[in-house]
């Protein structure tokens, strides 16, 4: 596999569903929300959401800004943020929800998609400000599902979830 420095690049994101933030930084303590798929028979009616990505209107703008490192046309995307999390890797380690994880061999990675569902990179950007979809490796589109007090989950594909259209802001290119 080979890296493509041409092709990273660090951007700030927002999405129509609002600013995406990650709990733990956002109030800055450990915050637990019912689970989406709660069953009545479940042990744990809870899970904690500190480390995922989520969406919500009144969420800090610009939290957090995003390092997309190229390697061949899939992108592993790292957070650059003060202090905490800073330098992991987003990944669906976790179910089918997008957070923050020390990075390792096994982190997801993604592909830029235009309006069209096809591969791009930023060379085939038609604005400063692209607006793209992103899916895993795997094919699954990012998208976002539930309403709960910290907004919406980043989450891959699901039949209860919405597709994500991401607003990138490019702040720079090559390495972070």
């Amino acid at each position: 596999m080979s890296q493509n420095k041409e092709r990273s690049f660090v951007a700030t994101i927002k999405t129509s569903h609002g600013n995406l933030h990650l709990p733990k930084l956002t109030y800055g303590k450990t915050t637990l929300v019912k689970k989406l798929d709660y069953d009545t028979w479940s042990f744990e009616a809870n899970m904690d959401v500190s480390s995922y990505l989520c969406v919500k209107p009144d969420a800090p703008p610009g939290q957090i800004k995003f390092y997309f490192y190229c390697i061949e046309d899939y992108y592993s995307i790292y957070l650059l943020t003060d202090g905490l999390y800073h330098r992991q890797a987003l990944s669906n380690e976790d179910k089918d929800f997008i957070g923050a994880f020390a990075p390792d061999r096994r982190q997801t990675t993604y592909n830029l998609l235009d309006r069209q569902g096809r591969i791009i990179t930023p060379e085939q950007f038609d604005s400063v400000q692209p607006v793209v979809r992103i899916r895993t490796k795997g094919g699954s589109l990012l998208s976002v599902r539930g309403n709960t007090k910290v907004g919406g989950l980043v989450c891959t594909e699901s039949v209860r979830a919405k597709p994500l259209e991401f607003k990138l802001d490019i702040l720079s290119r090559g390495a972070a």
